[in-house]
């Protein structure tokens, strides 16, 4: 059906644009598809990705990322001055250009404090490798590596915005603010994200 969309918008286009004179696509029905529940990390799985961490960066990207639910584009994005440790606030740029501010647990804090005063490359973003800014791809392939030593499958930066949404969900917060915090515009989305156990 994904498929199925981007060719219809893209005759839609062309349609528009006078480049064709009718979309081919627009007689196809929406396909029909079963729709999986996307699980979030049990407690116990993200206590065992936390203690397969080999290094104070991939401590602190696991718990960044747990604790804010930031995209990977948002958190490569990041500088180390868009956080706040003392207050423990981190201002993000999502999508849409829209700005908002994500919260770090007093675990994340303590964390992120010890791989910046420890880390080997100096630079202005807040995680970084080697060679620069670490890419969408390094923080994936970084993460998949830690679920590969946890043993726990599946295991992807995403998974992680899922985690917190479906946790603050269960403690009693209300969609809206969870929402919020994620940064979706739209209602459907959160619900999309959120598993309730």
């Amino acid at each position: 059906d994904g498929m199925r969309r981007c060719y219809s918008s893209f005759f839609s286009w062309l349609a528009a644009e006078e480049i064709i004179n009718k979309n081919p696509c627009a007689g196809l029905a929406r396909i029909k598809y079963r729709q999986q529940v996307k699980k979030p990390f049990t407690a116990v799985e993200l206590e065992r990705l936390r203690m397969a961490c080999s290094s104070s960066r991939d401590r602190a990207l696991v718990e960044f990322l747990y604790s804010t639910g930031c995209r990977v584009s948002e958190v490569v994005a990041l500088d180390v001055w868009d956080v706040v440790l003392e207050s423990g606030e981190c201002r993000v740029l999502g999508k849409g250009n829209k700005e908002r501010i994500v919260y770090l647990s007093s675990v994340a804090v303590m964390h992120l404090q010890t791989y910046l005063t420890q880390r080997k490359y100096a630079g202005d973003a807040l995680f970084n490798s080697a060679g620069g800014r670490l890419s969408k791809q390094g923080i994936e392939a970084a993460v998949r590596r830690i679920g590969e030593r946890a043993g726990v499958k599946n295991t992807h930066p995403h998974r992680f915005r899922r985690t917190l949404a479906t946790n603050l969900l269960d403690r009693g917060m209300n969609i809206q603010d969870v929402a919020a915090i994620l940064g979706h515009a739209d209602l459907k989305t959160t619900q999309i994200y959120c598993y309730i156990s």
